[in-house]
């Protein structure tokens, strides 16, 4: 039997990448609940996302060898997509508003994101 290094750095920011948008579509799909029981009307809960891998473990096609260590929870999110209660996209790095919750920003970015996420000060 061969010894590797594993690589686990990228591998677990695929993972954390992967569970998050899993998170997502459950909250997500909550809200879409919640929504239809108080008789307000809302569209498919549109998720963005800027790792190309986590997405591309979002499709159809599973190599479980290389993922078999996810937990099965998290292939929740393949499951949603599948019967488009939400929809999955990508967004560049650069155009994340997300990154203004988890990131240290420039003023200018910080401003920019603001702008794009419709936040007013109070």
């Amino acid at each position: 039997m061969d010894s590797y290094k594993q690589l686990s750095n990228a591998v677990s920011t695929i993972e954390a990448e992967y569970m998050a948008l899993s998170d997502a579509s459950r909250e997500a799909i909550a809200h879409t609940h919640l929504c239809t029981d108080l008789n307000i009307e809302t569209s498919t809960p549109l998720l963005l996302s800027d790792s190309q891998n986590a997405l591309n473990l979002t499709g159809p096609t599973l190599n479980y060898q290389r993922q078999k260590h996810i937990d099965i929870r998290y292939h929740f999110i393949r499951d949603v997509i599948q019967k488009d209660q939400v929809i999955v996209n990508f967004i560049l790095s650069e155009e994340q508003p997300a990154d203004i919750l988890t990131k240290e920003l420039s003023s200018q970015c910080h401003h920019n994101y603001v702008e794009r996420l419709r936040l007013r000060p109070i």
